[in-house]
């Protein structure tokens, strides 16, 4: 609204409308012109491949370096069959479990509760956590000293809908810093 009076005031300072009083003088409607008809704008199509990837996405099987030095390597996911006993698994969904490496590169003892694994399926959305305890898929847990490594696999189930994509975002500690991993399901 403001918009369109500051424009009508500027084309009737200008004499946009004309000299419609015979003694010289510019009389203004007090209606704004309509604007001028656009033409239709195609947006073009785009393929969920031909979008670029996320900076700061990387791809499975690189390690994200921490500011405090821990080091942070997500394998690429596989499908698998949970055991009958497993949880957060359901049967229209697919089973994916990756392997998750921690280095503790830093001087302290890591709490390696601290460690938070989660999933997002292709759309971003984020996936639940099947807890498998037969198969060994269980979180991180305890200490891990200095210049030592630990590995869990983790597993989560993904929906059809979301596609063949699979993120994995792991952050260490309460600094917020989350490294995050995606690829294809294999």
């Amino acid at each position: 609204m403001v918009l369109a009076v500051g424009v009508a005031g500027l084309l009737v300072g200008t004499g946009a409308f004309g000299d419609d009083d015979p003694g010289g003088g510019v009389t203004a409607s007090t209606t704004p012109p309509a604007p001028p008809a656009s033409a239709p704008r195609e947006t073009p199509a785009r393929s969920p491949s031909a979008e670029p990837a996320a900076e700061g996405l990387l791809p499975f099987g690189t390690t994200h370096r921490y500011a405090d030095g821990v080091e942070v390597t997500v394998s690429a996911p596989e499908r698998f069959t949970p055991a009958e006993g497993a949880a957060g698994h359901k049967a229209e969904n697919t089973a994916v479990k990756v392997d998750v490496t921690v280095r503790n590169g830093s001087g302290e003892r890591l709490k390696l509760v601290t460690v938070q694994v989660q999933g997002r399926d292709g759309d971003g959305r984020e996936v639940a956590g099947v807890f498998d305890a037969e198969q060994g898929i269980l979180p991180l847990d305890g200490d891990l000293l200095p210049g030592r490594r630990a590995v869990a696999t983790y597993a989560f189930d993904v929906p059809p809908r979301s596609g063949d994509v699979l993120e994995v975002g792991v952050t260490v500690g309460f600094t917020g810093d989350e490294g995050q991993w995606s690829g294809p399901l294999t």
